[in-house]
């Protein structure tokens, strides 16, 4: 290629690898197996929405990007809730009360930005997840259309028009097939070809959106899987008729998966029982402040190690529960016995939490023959549901791959990855130089050109017991990029 490449970034929200399947997603399946696919791919933790956007839109893990959970709570943007993530409204404050960055880390945006070059998102995600793809948007220039959320749109006097040719959006749907065919319509009219940016990212909400209501492998969800890979043809096909389109490299990665939802119980409710209260700030002197669902992250009144001692202890005795992290461990066990050390999860930030932990999981199928379930807590997800957000390794497992002129057909990497080397790798081929806060790799052994394979990848398992029950991490290791596998209770 003469000219510089350019790279188109097609996220499907919470897709589960298995159900990649000839029969739901014909295009996306051939995708991979003609390019090349990076099955042992992972998201960052905690493998939710917006957790992994950040990660996605900065090359980092949540320790550099800051976002370390899909909501919780800091008292520098609001001293009585939590932070909702997924909301523009309390994505701009956190920006306003964290010093102007919400996303700390710098983005793939503002590098290809300071090299004179553009970069595009086009969403049906949420407005705080679309924001976070691109945050600097609106003050570089560049184009953020976020069809969920509109007021997250930038810039809106240019996004104003485009709805004035193609409005009204449609209301979300499950699937939510009406909004995705018309962001696919406004991608490939006057985005793609018009503002012709050398990044773009495309969010389609689905088949998270309606994982969640519907459940995995319910006929809702698999005609959302249908219906962004209809869309994803279209964008395959706009790329075969353009005169430049081998210059086009098409990423396809998933955020996360999900697992099934059942044994519901109410998490405040039961730690209400052990004495202790949880509330969403300390207003009210909680004695723990943030969200309790099926992965937690609660921040401890006044840092308080006996209170955190005394929930632990209690957790540790429930049948339900699954793995804690507590802070300030030896680099494997946190400092109270029989939880891991919180900095294996990768999110040591002046804004994380103290404590994280995760509900139960399971390996057993749904009533659509689909693995993978959890006790949950939540009071808009319905017993049946999809969850995410834990160590489940059909959370953790998330899809990868790439085509184009320069990289390698039929190749199926053999080495873990992460949307984290996507940015990275981006600005390698760019000849942009990564911001040291890129935590990801350049994904060399799919490159065609590149002479260079990573490192042989070390294995690690970390296991930490109290009475009965073990916890178990592994982790693996490509040189200095270290990948979260999976978590599990024995």
């Amino acid at each position: 290629m003469s000219a510089d490449p350019k790279f188109i970034i097609v996220v499907f929200d919470g897709l589960r690898r298995d159900m990649i399947t000839p029969e739901l997603a014909p295009t996306l399946t051939e995708f991979l197996m003609a390019g090349s696919d990076f099955p042992l791919s992972r998201s960052v933790y905690p493998s939710a929405t917006r957790v992994n956007a950040a990660a996605l839109s900065a090359g980092a893990s949540p320790q550099n990007t800051g976002i370390i959970a899909n909501k919780f709570y800091h008292s520098d943007v609001f001293e009585d809730q939590v932070i909702h993530t997924g909301k523009f409204a309390h994505a701009s404050a956190a920006a306003s009360g964290f010093g102007g960055r919400f996303l700390e880390a710098k983005t793939l945006g503002e590098c290809v930005a300071g090299a004179g070059k553009k970069m595009a998102v086009v969403s049906s995600g949420s407005g705080g997840t679309t924001y976070l793809l691109h945050p600097h948007a609106g003050e570089l220039g560049h184009l953020r259309l976020c069809f969920r959320d509109w007021a997250c749109s930038a810039p809106l006097d240019v996004a104003a028009d485009y709805l004035d040719q193609h409005g009204p959006i449609p209301e979300t749907e499950h699937p939510n097939i009406p909004m995705i065919k018309l962001q696919a319509d406004v991608l490939l009219d006057h985005v793609l070809p018009i503002v012709d940016p050398d990044v773009t990212v495309v969010w389609f909400s689905d088949p998270d959106s309606t994982y969640h209501p519907c459940g995995l492998g319910s006929p809702e969800s698999r005609e959302g899987i249908k219906n962004v890979d209809r869309q994803f043809a279209r964008i395959l096909d706009w790329r075969e008729s353009n005169p430049e389109g081998e210059r086009y490299q098409v990423f396809v990665m998933s955020d996360h998966g999900q697992v099934t939802a059942r044994n519901k119980i109410s998490m405040k409710d039961e730690i209400a029982k052990s004495g202790l209260k949880l509330d969403a700030h300390f207003k009210e002197n909680a004695d723990f402040a943030g969200t309790a669902g099926y992965y937690s992250a609660l921040r401890v009144n006044d840092g308080d190690n006996g209170r955190m001692a005394e929930l632990v202890a209690w957790l540790q005795e429930q049948s339900w529960r699954g793995l804690i992290f507590t802070p300030n461990g030896d680099g494997v066990e946190g400092c109270i016995p029989g939880t891991f050390d919180r900095a294996l999860l990768q999110l040591e930030h002046q804004r994380t939490p103290e404590i994280y932990f995760t509900l139960k999981t399971d390996d057993a199928p749904n009533k659509w023959d689909i693995t993978g379930g959890c006790t949950f807590s939540s009071g808009s997800i319905p017993e049946g549901g999809g969850t995410h957000g834990g160590l489940h390794v059909k959370e953790m497992n998330s899809l990868l791959g790439v085509q184009g002129g320069a990289f390698k057909d039929r190749h199926i990497s053999t080495f873990p990855a992460s949307h984290t080397d996507i940015a990275p790798t981006i600005l390698s081929m760019l000849g942009i130089e990564a911001p040291s806060t890129m935590t990801g790799r350049r994904l060399c052994e799919a490159m065609v050109e590149a002479e260079e394979r990573p490192p042989m990848t070390e294995v690690f398992e970390h296991r930490v017991s109290s009475g009965s029950k073990t916890q178990n991490l592994r982790h693996w290791r490509v040189g200095s990029r270290t990948y979260i596998d999976q978590g599990w209770l024995d």
